[in-house]
């Protein structure tokens, strides 16, 4: 036996030593209820995007939790989704108060004994109606960085432990923006570009236990936070398609990424924009 045909019989041994006994999905999950079963906390549950994730898995089968600091709107949010037939329940998560994050996130698994999936869609942008790097303030600046980038940070980190310590396989999206994909000069774009780095460093350090993390990158899409209101046009200039993204097809696509077809898909970040922040460049 020559030594080259040796060495491919050695290298085979050792591959097959080395696999794991992975079972591929063999049947694609029913649409209406690929999330069956599932549970998922969705941080800004009550803001436009998501609560249309929330609304989606609703109708995937999948419980839902949702966080934030506005008790009211966070009430009212989980009572519209109870009347869609599905499992709502809510939890104030505070970014400002990363220590309790872990705890937070134990007390809102009792609600259905365990999380599967976590999705990162709190965030705020600017306060000024027009902004420039000039007169971007101190106080400003760190509000964002805080909400945007520090707390997706921390709550990933706590709800990291809570799956490992509990042997989950679970989810984790980041939502982030096209404009992470833009010059970075405003604290918001640099968030977003922070947001798409953690994104890739994150899934590094998580799929090795069995936890699948990706982001989605909306473009401008319809909500409140750019000052849409219901039946107004969504034609805009600020994509080629010449159209708002709806919150509704950002949904789509969490969807997919959360369930089992997304568990391929690994550490990437998903521009539904229109093509800004890949080759339209604002």
């Amino acid at each position: 036996m020559d030594l080259k045909k040796l060495k491919q019989i050695v290298k085979s041994v050792a591959t097959t030593l080395k696999t794991k006994n992975i079972v591929p999905i063999q049947k694609l999950t029913d649409k209406e209820d690929i999330l069956k079963d599932k549970v998922a906390l969705i941080t800004g549950g009550n803001g436009g995007i998501g609560f249309a994730i929330a609304q989606n898995f609703i109708k995937s089968g999948c419980a839902v939790i949702i966080g934030g600091t506005n008790k009211p709107k966070l009430i009212q949010c989980c009572e519209e989704l109870k009347k869609m037939g599905g499992n709502a329940k809510w939890i104030i998560i505070d970014f400002t108060k990363i220590s309790v994050l872990y705890d937070e996130i134990e007390k809102a698994a009792k609600f259905y004994n365990h999380i599967d999936i976590l999705v990162n869609a709190a965030g705020i942008h600017s306060t000024k109606s027009f902004t420039n790097f000039y007169n971007i303030t101190e106080d400003e600046y760190d509000n964002i960085l805080n909400i945007n980038l520090r707390g997706t940070y921390f709550v990933s980190q706590a709800m990291a432990k809570y799956m490992i310590d509990n042997k989950i396989k679970g989810h984790i999206l980041n939502i982030s923006s096209s404009t992470g994909g833009e010059p970075a000069w405003s604290p918001y774009r640099l968030s977003k570009l922070g947001i798409e780095g953690f994104t890739k460093g994150l899934a590094q350090m998580l799929t090795k236990h069995d936890i699948t993390v990706n982001g989605i990158a909306p473009g401008s899409t319809a909500t409140s936070l750019l000052g849409y209101q219901k039946g107004d046009s969504i034609a805009t200039f600020d994509n080629e398609v010449g159209r708002y993204i709806l919150p509704s097809e950002v949904a789509e696509y969490a969807k997919i990424l959360v369930s089992n077809l997304g568990d391929m898909v690994v550490g990437e970040t998903i521009y539904i924009s229109g093509g800004r922040g890949k080759y339209d460049i604002r």
